[in-house]
């Protein structure tokens, strides 16, 4: 939302939102006007641009004339919309202005900019194989179209034309969604679509291979067959050309009946396809906006929802409004799966509310809303909660109270938090703090126990009703007992008192027993506890006498296998089992050969999950189990050997990852995150134990992961946990303490971080190892540089460099090399940090390590820039983007936008700059980052345009995050002493002119661009 609170809704008839309050703006062509400036994205339209847009491209007499009148009535109608608004004051500035580009508006098309994220999201998703994602932020992108896109401004020319564009966006989108349902098996579910859909655009090749598909995989070959013929000819007849090879090659193999189109692939993309070409809105612009949270990853419906229609009904009701609700229960009662059906629908926007975050009015279908899901069973430690909550929407802050970014980030979504009742305190903390600071966000909690917090709607999940508890039996039991007496399932039913998870148990005991043989026995075993007292069982009250016979009809060794996996956090695979699981000592002796088969059992026996991931198979734990397992592997006296033998596997992971290469390519990072959750929970439970060793070993392998990622605050809660664990070498933690260090440094703590360097250089000469030496000389150049003691970063990094060559170490010397390009351009001597940048790129090349070239070339394209050879810095930096965005390096990617934004300023096309800046500020606030060059060179480019005193404001944030004499300070000096020559106070520019001189004299700082920028203003002081 623009910062006069305006947003302008374009994808249907045109709406003007300020708040909660809706402009009307009655007139066609003001309204026209408004949703062009507001897809300009704040940038100026020049005159001759919006005219042409508004009236056709025929001469118009007076056009200026024409736009004043027109502009002056907008103004009118938007300060008579904010005058009904109590919230607003009165008067004040207008969003819409004139400034030397033309006319511009402080608004933004808020719909079009949430599409364009989640099709983004979508996109990548697809491309990531993570269909479920894909289809979700596909279908939240669709859920904002209210109609044709621009329904209502169809008679204006640029109306017209953008107008289709945004309908073809919308069917690419919808042909986006429909290739993820395909992937994820729901062919019969979309086949009437897709006949509609290919009836209405009887060209689109995608479409109709689409269609051909579903046709085919539920059981119709002659019809799928006959729909790519027909397409044949459309082709043919219509526009005289032949299919694409993809649906040739679709038709083929459905001629040949492909047993893989039955796998859950999705027909290939033809790329530039003649039908359904992807549109944008005219003259696009970078957005700075949040990237909000994370994409979700909700729990596929594996099985059948049962029992809890109506109890949906209400909850989904509920959560159209915003507030807390809990749902409370005992365990096993199912409040995770409703909580997640629930979820599933407000993400799919296939709920119906009647008012609130979403919009939606009863009856018409809810708008697709954000959903953050985040499990709470694995979390233990103080401050938990709220730092699930930070990684689940990607904020990796160091704010001492980040709940106002959170709060940020959550507003008008849905959060969840599931099973909270072990963490009661925290998470109504967190809760209160997030309800205080939105307006829109609904809170779903579940839990064993309320919150007891004010405002809160407590909504009890009991057992089944008898006939649904019946059907869940029936349906999860053996194939051959489905049709058992009704009777006997009733007895079963009822002695695990209706309870899902009870009811899914017994059930799996069938592939044991007859259902006549388990009801004959169930009074004996499985209604043993249910009678006692409801708090004398801990958690698991009424199940624990089902976990109790399920237990005992395992095998020693199947026992063994489950009570070993409990160790797991986030799943595991078979590999990753066979390598945690066996122990060739005591009593319950398992071999490698014994896991397979035990899980599979387990599986059979409902005890363990199965998930198809990947095209292979992943297996967890339900909570309730896991707890179990963990108190059985508790009692076994196995939880230290099972724990050091899942750390091993972590680190053994990482390692087979990293090796060789030092995760040179994206694919390799992406794989290390996978596993994240076994991960932490192995870093977590290192600390002060006999693994802490081998635990800060793991953090040493994560540490080129983390900084790829830009996860500096988690490196530092890990290395800082773990960097003096006994038994770790001299070695590990000098390397530890060196790479403290730099993430100390990332976060602006320099002092800290020198300290840590004189540590690890002690350590180090104990060590006598070379690399952890040059190590320590690397950081300790970086750190100079960061602190703005540029002449004190020279002899570590010269040092470095020479060790590093004298080793013909070339991954060191591409690292000092960029160290050195980077000194030299912060002292002025932009051709020097060329070459030494082309070195370093060399280097990264011949290895092809993928983060080193987002990285040097990134840096490249700066020292471009300093030479003046500005187009060369920009495909620089478009090919460090090729990397970086694969990587998704928060790191680089904004760099590389203040070099397009430099760029445009050095060819005077400030409008341009300033929407770069922007996006790269944008990183900064949606990371947590605090402000840093971007918020500098942004407040530059404003004092050019005008706009001093959002520059001051940008100033003030950088000098109380920034430590003084430091780099980001000592650029910042240039740009206030420019500022205050803007506000006409000659004397107190002159004054910060010298100072600054002086400054960078004393430092050695010459970076072209502020160096420049302070020649400028010592130009303009001494001009009459």
């Amino acid at each position: 939302m623009s910062p006069f609170g305006l947003d302008v809704l374009v994808l249907g008839p045109i709406t003007v939102r300020a708040g909660d309050a809706t402009i009307a703006v009655d007139r066609l062509l003001e309204r026209a006007m408004l949703a062009r400036l507001a897809l300009a994205g704040g940038s100026a339209v020049p005159d001759v641009r919006l005219a042409a847009d508004l009236w056709g491209e025929a001469e118009l007499a007076r056009p200026a004339e024409r736009l004043r009148v027109l502009a002056s009535r907008l103004r009118a109608a938007l300060l008579s919309g904010s005058e009904q608004d109590g919230d607003r004051p009165q008067r004040g500035p207008s969003p819409l202005v004139r400034k030397p580009g033309g006319y511009a508006l402080d608004a933004h098309a808020a719909d079009l900019t949430a599409a364009r994220s989640d099709a983004e999201q979508a996109h990548a998703a697809a491309r990531a194989g993570d269909h479920e994602h894909a289809r979700a932020a596909a279908a939240r992108a669709l859920g904002l179209w209210r109609g044709p896109a621009l329904a209502d401004l169809r008679a204006i020319p640029y109306a017209e034309a953008e107008g289709e564009r945004l309908e073809a966006w919308r069917l690419d989108l919808l042909v986006r969604r429909l290739t993820a349902d395909l992937a994820l098996g729901a062919a019969a579910e979309v086949v009437v679509e897709l006949e509609r859909l290919a009836a209405d655009h009887p060209l689109h090749e995608r479409l109709s291979g689409l269609l051909a598909l579903a046709l085919y995989r539920t059981g119709r070959q002659a019809d799928a067959l006959d729909r790519l013929s027909g397409l044949r000819r459309r082709l043919a007849d219509g526009l005289g050309v032949d299919p694409v090879p993809e649906t040739a090659a679709l038709e083929l193999r459905i001629l040949r009946q492909d047993p893989s189109l039955l796998l859950g692939g999705v027909v290939p993309v033809a790329q530039g396809e003649r039908a359904g070409a992807s549109a944008g809105p005219i003259e696009p612009q970078a957005s700075a906006t949040d990237p909000g949270p994370r994409p979700i990853r909700l729990p596929g419906p594996a099985t059948s929802f049962v029992g809890r229609d109506g109890d949906l009904a209400a909850l989904l009701e509920r959560l159209g409004r915003p507030g807390l609700v809990t749902l409370t229960g005992g365990p096993g009662s199912g409040k995770s799966r409703l909580a997640i059906e629930a979820a599933r629908a407000v993400a799919s926007g296939t709920a119906f509310t009647t008012s609130g975050a979403s919009g939606a009015s009863a009856g018409s279908g809810a708008a697709v809303r954000t959903v953050t899901v985040v499990e709470l069973a694995p979390l233990r430690r103080e401050g938990a909660v709220q730092a699930a909550v930070a990684a689940a929407v990607g904020l990796d802050s160091e704010s001492d109270d980040p709940v106002p970014e959170l709060a940020a980030r959550l507003e008008g979504g849905l959060l969840l938090l599931d099973n909270a009742e072990h963490l009661v305190d925290q998470v109504a903390e967190l809760v209160i703090g997030l309800l205080g600071r939105t307006r829109g966000l609904a809170v779903l909690v579940t839990s064993q126990r309320p919150l007891l917090v004010a405002g809160e709607q407590l909504i009890r999940v009991g057992p089944l009703a008898a006939g649904a508890a019946a059907t869940l039996f029936t349906q999860r039991c053996a194939a051959d007992q489905a049709g058992a007496e009704p009777a006997a399932v009733a007895t079963i039913c009822a002695a695990v008192d209706r309870l899902p998870l009870g009811i899914e148990l017994a059930a799996g005991l069938t592939r044991t027993l007859t259902v006549a043989q388990l009801a004959a026995r169930v009074e004996d075993r499985l209604r043993l506890l249910v009678g006692g007292g409801r708090d004398a069982g801990g958690r698991h009250t009424s199940l624990r006498a089902a976990l109790d016979w399920s237990h005992d009809l395992l095998t020693e060794r199947e026992r063994a296998v489950l009570r070993r996996v409990s160790v797991f956090s986030g799943g595991f695979d078979l590999e990753t089992a066979e390598h945690v699981v066996p122990d060739a000592t005591g009593h319950a002796m398992v071999v490698t050969a014994d896991v397979a088969p035990a899980l599979a059992e387990l599986a059979d026996r409902s005890l363990v999950t199965v998930e198809a991931s990947g095209g292979g198979r992943r297996f967890g734990l339900l909570e309730t189990v896991k707890d179990y397992a963990w108190a059985e592997l508790s009692a076994a006296g196995e939880t230290e050997r099972a724990l050091a033998a899942h750390l091993d596997w972590c680190l053994a992971f990482v390692r087979r990852i990293g090796e060789p290469s030092d995760f040179a390519a994206a694919e390799e990072v992406t794989a290390v995150f996978a596993e994240w959750p076994n991960l932490l929970e192995a870093l977590e439970r290192a600390p002060s134990t006999e693994r802490a060793a081998d635990g800060l070993r793991l953090a040493l392998e994560l540490h080129t992961p983390w900084l790829i990622r830009g996860w500096y605050g988690e490196a530092r809660r890990h290395f800082s946990a773990l960097t003096d664990a006994p038994g770790s070498t001299p070695t590990e933690q000098a390397t530890a303490l060196s790479d403290h260090a730099f993430v100390a440094t990332m976060v602006g703590r320099f002092d800290e971080a020198a300290e840590f360097l004189t540590r690890a250089a002690q350590l180090a000469e104990i060590a006598s190892d070379d690399l952890v030496t040059m190590n320590v000389l690397y950081y300790r150049g970086i750190v100079e540089i960061e602190r703005g003691r540029l002449r004190d970063a020279f002899p570590p990094l010269l040092q470095g460099m020479e060790q590093a060559e004298r080793l013909a170490h070339t991954q060191r010397m591409s690292a000092f090399a960029d160290a050195l390009g980077t000194l030299h351009l912060f002292c002025g001597d932009a051709q020097r940090a060329f070459e030494r940048y082309a070195m370093a790129n060399a280097f990264d090349l011949e290895k092809g390590d993928e983060h080193g070239l987002a990285r040097g070339l990134s840096n490249q394209a700066q020292a471009l820039l300093g030479m003046g050879r500005v187009q060369e810095a920009v495909a620089c930096a478009a090919e460090s983007d090729h990397y970086a965005e694969r990587l998704d390096d928060r790191q680089i990617l904004p760099l590389n936008e203040l070099i397009r934004g430099a760029a445009a300023v050095m060819e005077g096309d400030l409008a341009r700059a300033e929407g770069h800046m922007r996006v790269a500020v944008g990183y900064a606030v949606s990371d947590g980052s605090g402000p840093n060059m971007a918020h500098v060179d942004l407040a530059d480019v404003l004092i050019r345009r005008g706009e001093l005193s959002e520059a001051a404001a940008l100033l003030a944030e950088v000098y109380a995050d920034t430590p003084e004499h430091s780099t980001p300070w000592l650029a910042a000096r240039s740009v206030s002493a420019a500022l205050a020559l803007a506000e006409g106070d000659a004397g107190r520019a002159a004054e910060l002119a010298e100072s600054t001189a002086s400054a960078y004299a004393a430092s050695g700082f010459g970076w072209p661009r502020y160096a420049a920028r302070l020649a400028e203003v010592g130009t303009a002081l001494s001009t009459p």
